[in-house]
């Protein structure tokens, strides 16, 4: 998988960008569980890359668990990390032909590889193959919805993963636009690997979903739209980290700053 990972992402680097845009985003929450290596009360620094390339588009993301705090574990772990880097593929531009069939404008393949440090002890690295649908959805800028597999080098066999991510945005006037975006992504069965660690959801399943609804100050203040956005995440997980029971729902206030 790794082979086929660094081919892609070496193709697309051979290609050209027409459009990037990095973002900075600062996130705090007052509801986290304390069970999981962090306390209730965090902050999280998340950058993003998303650009677009000849043949499909490249989504880079990196997120620091108090970054500034200093690290109390083996109890509490500041500066956890987890991100990931998805190419995509376009089939339509790598074939010429079209992949269009109702809502459906464009199919691509989809590869990602993400590692992270878990709950503060214990570091995972997954890789995910598949497909991706652009869809197209009245109100919304874009959704996409992929199925993809779940691959953990470290464990036998593979699951099956869903994910959704979707953007809509709403101008009501010079100083009024909005931005309801997000994503969801679901494993409904990861192998039955994890018979061997009870704590561990016997299946591998889990629920992840963090919608945000931002306000664009910057655009508010005669800026360029996009660049200074403010506003609310709400996080919510069905077994976190994979973990049996572990729960969690969290409003954070949120700032964004995209260049």
């Amino acid at each position: 998988m790794f082979k086929l990972f660094s081919i892609a992402l070496f193709s697309l680097f051979l290609g050209s960008s027409s459009f990037a845009a990095t973002s900075v985003s600062i996130l705090h929450g007052d509801t986290y569980r304390n069970d999981l290596g962090y306390k209730k009360s965090h902050q999280i620094m998340s950058i993003e890359n998303f650009s677009v390339w000849e043949y499909g588009t490249l989504f880079f993301y990196y997120d620091i668990t108090d970054p500034t705090r200093r690290d109390k574990g083996p109890k509490y772990y500041s500066n956890q990390f987890f991100g990931g880097i998805a190419p995509t593929i376009s089939l339509t531009k790598l074939t010429g032909k079209e992949f269009k069939y109702g809502i459906i404008q464009d199919v691509s393949i989809r590869l990602e590889m993400e590692n992270g440090s878990g709950n503060g002890s214990a570091a995972f690295q997954n890789y995910f193959y598949g497909l991706e649908a652009a869809l197209l959805v009245p109100g919304f800028d874009f959704v996409s919805f992929n199925v993809v597999l779940r691959d953990n080098p470290l464990l036998e066999g593979v699951g099956v993963q869903f994910g959704v991510f979707w953007q809509s945005t709403f101008d009501y006037g010079r100083t009024k636009k909005f931005k309801f975006t997000g994503f969801l992504a679901t494993s409904p069965w990861d192998g039955d690997n994890n018979n061997d660690f009870p704590p561990l959801d016997r299946h591998g399943r889990f629920l992840s979903t963090q919608p945000q609804f931002l306000w664009d100050l910057g655009y508010a203040l005669g800026k360029k739209p996009d660049s200074i956005e403010v506003g609310f995440e709400f996080a919510h997980y069905i077994n976190r980290y994979q973990f049996k029971g572990k729960d969690e729902s969290v409003l954070q206030y949120m700032a964004k700053f995209t260049f």
